[in-house]
């Protein structure tokens, strides 16, 4: 999936899936109604709500349902996933077996599949590839081609040194702006360089660098991992930490172009806006400044050969997946099977879908899936709860007893700016010039690369595009884009288990309506609500306002600290902030806007369990899963939304009309005290 710089997802975990137009299996009939309900099959009840409500709600599913051998993690993200790639896959093999008009969906879905899935061929043409990837490596044969290849690396996808990107400017949203950011690293981030429980992981990533440059024929495999990691090392010195890149204040540092011209030693900054700019293009985003001149000290400093090995391991990590069966065995080696605990791969249906949904052909494949498997009465009920949504959120703004009437002003602004995009684009993405060819995936590769950065780096000049989607529309997520503020639901997440016409209102609204109040609650948390309506970075608080609130979400991070997966492991509540604040105000938002239902209202009982009972219960279900423990791990170092259990557990015992709905009583786990629970939104 294309990176999105400044969006806030609902989930890091990505799954490519179409829409399910039959019941959810998973969902049990209720005697007492023709809507689906809870599941109580998956409870443990010999867990008491008040100790453990995760494993109240998910005890027996949790303990029947292990990760299976190509995955990473189990849950109700992963069974849809599942479910729907065989819908994506029909479209898929109808794709390579009929004649297809050249630059139609079909042909551009099934080109890149046919391309991809003929191991044959690519086994046959690795050794030709490997050859033409080696010659261009040796061309960068002293450290003045060094800016200029670079350049020419991130064409085709290869982040080497740093990153670079165009997004709007956060000081004036209108227009576009360059943003030059610290990369070039191979392992996730730069705590992987230096923590000590992590040595076995730098030890494994080592022996994986070697083996790869031993299969492209370096005879001096192992002095070109030790140079090449130690650049990377170097460089990660300096780096910021996850934490720290979330908040806008320490990355957004606006640098006149003749001062980045400073770091030409490897960044060709003139080249860029000769390619992209022209003479308005003045000034650059340089969001980590004193490592980026630590980055150019040390090319200076360092002899070239060590330099071309490290350039050397971006093409040949890059590639590895592309090339011949052994290299992408190797990767997965180290990726799937060290850093996330798989132990077989996916099949080729399920890799291509992923593939293609993290390039620019995910229009094609979104197209055909909202055009096979889409319901428009979705998109229309969901229009009406995020409307019920919004409603209570200018309602629970409007009561807050912690904020002045002047910032609640501001608030309520911000709220009422906040647009929508719903299931699809009303003018699909223009890929014409995109070229996909169905027997050679190398070149399907590149140009896909080619592509996107060309489309992120023209928007340089161009005038600012509201109608852009960051995500393809039969994706399973949801996001919030501060600098646009505004909310998006592609056609994906307005499925079962999180939307369902066929479902009573207690899982609708744990579910979809959760996923709304959590995308608004972005526009408030602890980095959105440094952006103002119009989407600019500008401070829009009271000192004393301001202060209440970091002191409402000291407390959410205390009690998201606490939770300890594995000795001296814990959840990173810096890291995690934004995504705690989004889940409390999004399961609060969403009871509220229940209770206004007729169904709420009516009081029912039904399998044993009131309407509130249900919407909690429906919500801890929702986020049911079980990871591999290096999956676990690894999410813990660099995932900004905590663990499944801890999603649940936490915002819960925070949030007061689940302790009542429970019963729960003073001391018990589940309670926050008056003083310790986190009341922000």
């Amino acid at each position: 999936m294309k990176t999105l710089n400044k969006a806030l997802l609902l989930s890091v975990a990505v799954f490519t899936v179409a829409c399910n137009n039959e019941k959810n299996k998973d969902m049990k009939e209720d005697s007492n109604t023709e809507k689906y309900t809870i599941n109580s099959a998956w409870m443990d009840t010999t867990v008491s709500p008040a100790t453990d409500f995760y494993q109240y709600a998910n005890g027996t599913w949790l303990a029947e349902n292990p990760v299976p051998a190509s995955d990473a993690n189990w849950g109700s993200f992963n069974i849809l996933d599942k479910e729907n790639k065989k819908k994506l896959t029909s479209i898929l093999d109808e794709s390579i077996a009929s004649e297809n008009e050249k630059g139609s969906s079909r042909q551009y879905i099934g080109d890149y599949y046919k391309a991809m899935k003929d191991m044959e061929t690519r086994n046959q043409e690795s050794e030709a590839h490997i050859q033409a990837i080696k010659e261009e490596i040796a061309s960068i044969d002293n450290k003045d081609k060094i800016a200029d290849a670079i350049r020419k690396m991130n064409t085709k996808g290869i982040k080497a040194f740093y990153n670079i990107y165009v997004e709007q400017d956060m000081k004036d949203v209108q227009k576009y702006v360059l943003y030059l950011s610290q990369g070039g690293l191979g392992l996730p981030n730069r705590d992987y360089y230096f923590d000590a429980e992590k040595e076995d992981i730098r030890k494994a990533y080592k022996a994986y660098m070697e083996k790869v440059f031993k299969m492209f024929g370096y005879s001096n495999a192992n002095q070109m991992v030790e140079s090449a990691y130690t650049i990377e090392e170097t460089m990660a010195k300096t780096m910021m930490k996850p934490a720290e890149l979330r908040q806008p204040e320490n990355t957004y540092h606006p640098t006149p172009v003749a001062e980045v011209s400073n770091l030409k030693n490897f960044v060709n900054i003139q080249g860029y806006i000769a390619d992209f700019g022209d003479a308005t293009t003045q000034i650059v985003v340089v969001e980590q400044p004193e490592h980026l001149a630590t980055v150019s000290k040390m090319i200076e400093t360092t002899d070239f050969q060590t330099l071309q090995n490290y350039i050397a391991w971006k093409y040949l990590n890059k590639y590895s997946t592309a090339l011949s069966e052994d290299l992408l065995q190797a990767s997965f080696d180290f990726y799937g099977k060290t850093l996330s605990g798989k132990t077989e791969m996916k099949p080729i249906n399920e890799r291509a879908i992923d593939e293609m949904t993290g390039n620019p052909v995910n229009v094609a494949l979104g197209q055909e899936f909202v055009a096979h498997y889409f319901p428009i009465e979705a998109k229309e009920k969901i229009n009406q709860l995020v409307d019920n949504l919004f409603i209570v959120y200018k309602e629970r703004i409007g009561k807050l007893t912690w904020m002045s009437e002047d910032t609640k002003k501001m608030a309520l602004t911000k709220l009422s700016a906040i647009t929508r995009k719903l299931a699809y684009p009303d003018k699909w993405k223009d890929i014409s010039s995109l070229t996909i060819v169905p027997n050679d995936y190398m070149a399907n590769i590149d140009a896909c690369n080619t592509f996107d950065y060309n489309e992120n780096m023209s928007r340089l000049t161009k005038p600012l595009d509201r109608d852009n989607w960051e995500m393809p529309a039969h994706l399973v997520n949801a996001y919030y884009h501060p600098l646009l503020n505004e909310i998006v639901f592609p056609a994906g997440i307005m499925q079962a288990p999180f939307f369902d016409i066929h479902a009573e209102d207690a899982l609708n609204y744990a579910g979809i309506g959760m996923v709304i109040g959590h995308e608004l609650t972005h526009g408030f948390d602890d980095e959105g609500s440094k952006f103002a309506a119009d989407g600019t970075f500008q401070n829009w608080w009271s000192e004393d306002d301001r202060a209440n609130f970091e002191l409402r979400t000291k407390k959410l991070g205390a009690t998201f600290a606490s939770f300890c997966p594995f000795d001296g492991l814990c959840v990173n509540p810096d890291l995690t902030m934004g995504e705690n604040i989004a889940d409390l105000g999004g399961i609060r938002m969403a009871y509220y806007a229940y209770t206004l239902t007729d169904e709420f209202k009516k009081g029912e009982v039904r399998n044993g369990f009131t309407p509130a009972q249900r919407f909690f219960i429906a919500y801890a279900q929702l986020w049911k899963i079980n990871y591999k423990e290096a999956e676990l791990k690894k999410r813990l170092a660099t995932d900004p939304h905590s663990p499944g259990k801890y999603r649940v557990n936490g915002p819960l015992m925070n949030t007061p009309e689940f302790i009542q709905a429970f019963g729960l009583k003073e001391g018990d786990y589940m309670r926050k005290s008056e003083k310790e629970i986190a009341e922000i939104w």
